[in-house]
């Protein structure tokens, strides 16, 4: 870890809010670094403060206002450098983000602010960090293909990867998803979001959560009391 923004993306991993982390200005810092730390190959921050060389890349901006010999002012110096630090850490990750990026982006505002209902955007806020992606470039893809059983397959792996979804060959506009886990209220309302997002509104769904439905020759959805009638 050198950047300050690959310590943003650290912080990312661990569950830290970016609204949280503090920027604070070292006096001995490695010159061969941006963020000191005793072990910089560290991937992940256990705490929000980060030090930082603010004469690593900003010499010419900090040199003076961070001088050894310069007294006073001593907060508020701090309170500016965290801003610009802030502002520099969000200026770094938009470098090169392509127009692929900018849209999942917008995807994710539109729903955290309710722009396909008040489920959704409670579903996408309680996402794990690391499902976000995988579920708006399933959406991506809907905006431009339409409901999709193969979408709602794909995105089921991703957020269940034990999961199995079957297109019934007896009832037309008729799905069964072995989801493999307990049934929780967090997840109910993940796949009533899930259905109603990718599949066709006249489909049926039917879900079995931690245990299969019996499959004729099929010997491991066989296995009594651990199997589901349908």
């Amino acid at each position: 870890m050198n950047y300050v923004w690959e310590a943003a993306l650290a912080a990312d991993r661990t569950g830290i809010l970016r609204e949280t982390m503090r920027y604070v200005p070292v006096r001995n810092g490695s010159p061969y670094a941006e963020v000191v730390l005793e072990n910089l190959n560290i991937s992940n921050l256990e705490q929000p403060e980060v030090e930082v060389n603010p004469l690593y890349r900003f010499a010419k901006v900090f040199s003076s206002v961070f001088d050894l010999n310069r007294e006073g002012y001593e907060k508020t110096r701090y309170i500016f450098f965290d801003i610009f630090i802030q502002y520099l850490v969000k200026l770094d990750l938009r470098q090169g983000l392509s127009r692929q990026e900018y849209i999942l982006r917008f995807f994710l505002q539109d729903m955290l602010n309710g722009i396909c209902g008040e489920t959704a955007a409670q579903v996408v806020n309680e996402l794990e960090k690391d499902m976000i992606r995988p579920l708006l470039e399933q959406i991506r893809k809907l905006y431009y293909c339409g409901s999709s059983i193969y979408l709602f397959r794909q995105v089921m792996r991703r957020l269940y990867p034990d999961s199995l979804v079957y297109a019934s060959n007896d009832t037309q506009g008729q799905i069964l998803v072995y989801v493999g886990v307990k049934e929780k209220e967090k997840d109910q309302k993940r796949l009533i979001f899930l259905q109603e997002m990718f599949l066709p509104v006249n489909y049926r769904v039917h879900l079995f959560w931690d245990h299969h439905f019996g499959i004729v020759d099929v010997d491991e959805t066989m296995i009594l009391e651990e199997m589901m009638l349908f």
